[in-house]
C-alpha cells in the first residue's frame, strides 16, 4: 500500500485515473514500471475502438422479382437450375441467349431383313438453341433414342456443330452416306428434341422451358421493368389519353385474372 501512495504522490491523479489502488498495486506486484502503468490507467473508454460484430450480408429474392444485380428472378433461377440437371448431355449451360449442351445423337441402319443387321453409328453434337422464340412443342417418350424421354422444342435460331472433325470416318461409303444424310434430315432447322435423364420430371422441364421463354420475351419487350421505369425511360413514348384508358384492364378483366392465379378453388365465390 505504501508503493501505491508513493506513485500517487510522485505524479498527477490524471495519469492513474482509469486505474484503482488495488489495480495499481497489481501492476506493481507484477513489475510493471511508471511508464506501463500510466499507458494502461490513461486508456479512456471513448477512445477504445468501439466493436461491431460482423454480420453476413443478406440478399432478399422475391419470387418472381430479379435479385440485386443480376436481373435473374428466383423463379427463372430454379427453371435455369432444372434444365441444367435434367438435360441428358455434357457442357450443359443456359445463358442469357441460349441453352447450351453437348449430345450423342444416335442414327441406325437396317442393311438387310436379318434383325441383327442394324449399323448404328452414334456422334457428339454441341447444341446452342436461342432463347428468342424458345416453344415447348411436345412431350413424351422419344423414339430416336430408345424410348428415353424428351421434349421437342422450337426456336428462333439452332446451332449445330460436330465436336469431332469427320464423325463418320471409318465407315463404309454406302453407310457414310446413308447414316449421315438420315442424321441431316432429322438435325435440321429450328427444331430439335431435348433428350431427358432418367431422373428429370418430363412436366417440370416442360414448365422450365416456358419459363425461360417467357422471361426472354419479358426482357425484350421491357415488361420486366416497372411501369415507373418505363415511363422515366428517355425512349418512352407517351400515349394519347384515349390510347391510355383503352390499355387499361377493365374491373372484370381484373377479376378474371385473379380467379387464374387461384390455387385452389372456393365453392363460396
Amino acid at each position: 500500500m505504501q508503493r501505491v501512495l508513493l506513485f500517487l504522490l510522485l505524479f498527477p491523479a490524471s495519469s492513474f485515473a482509469e486505474c484503482t489502488q488495488e489495480q495499481i498495486e497489481f501492476y506493481l506486484d507484477k513489475g510493471f514500471n511508471q511508464e506501463q502503468i500510466t499507458k494502461l490507467c490513461t486508456s479512456s473508454n471513448s477512445e477504445a475502438a468501439s466493436y461491431e460484430p460482423y454480420q453476413k450480408p443478406v440478399v432478399i429474392i422475391q419470387e418472381g422479382g430479379a435479385t440485386n444485380g443480376t436481373g435473374i428472378s428466383a423463379e427463372e433461377r430454379k427453371a435455369i437450375n432444372l434444365l441444367r440437371g435434367g438435360i441428358d448431355g455434357r457442357s450443359v449451360d443456359v445463358t442469357p441467349e441460349a441453352v447450351n449442351y453437348i449430345r450423342r445423337v444416335c442414327v441406325q441402319l437396317k442393311e438387310g431383313p436379318d434383325v441383327n443387321t442394324w449399323v448404328t453409328k452414334c456422334i457428339d453434337v454441341a447444341f446452342s438453341i436461342s432463347r428468342d422464340d424458345l416453344k415447348v412443342n411436345d412431350s413424351g417418350k422419344g423414339q430416336l433414342l430408345f424410348g428415353q424421354t424428351g421434349l421437342t422444342v422450337s426456336s428462333a435460331s439452332i446451332t449445330r456443330k460436330y465436336v469431332t472433325s469427320d464423325p463418320w470416318a471409318g465407315l463404309l461409303p454406302d453407310e457414310k452416306f446413308k447414316l449421315k444424310r438420315k442424321y441431316e434430315d432429322r438435325e435440321k432447322g429450328n427444331i430439335t428434341k431435348i433428350q431427358l435423364r432418367k431422373t428429370a420430371d418430363p412436366s417440370q422441364m416442360v414448365n422450365a422451358i416456358r419459363t425461360i421463354a417467357d422471361a426472354t420475351r419479358a426482357k425484350q419487350t421491357g415488361a420486366d421493368s416497372s411501369e415507373v421505369a418505363r415511363i422515366l425511360d428517355d425512349s418512352y413514348t407517351p400515349p394519347t389519353e384515349e390510347e391510355y384508358l383503352a390499355s387499361q384492364a377493365t374491373n372484370e378483366e381484373n377479376q378474371e385474372e385473379k380467379k387464374k392465379k387461384k390455387k385452389w378453388w372456393n365453392p363460396f365465390d
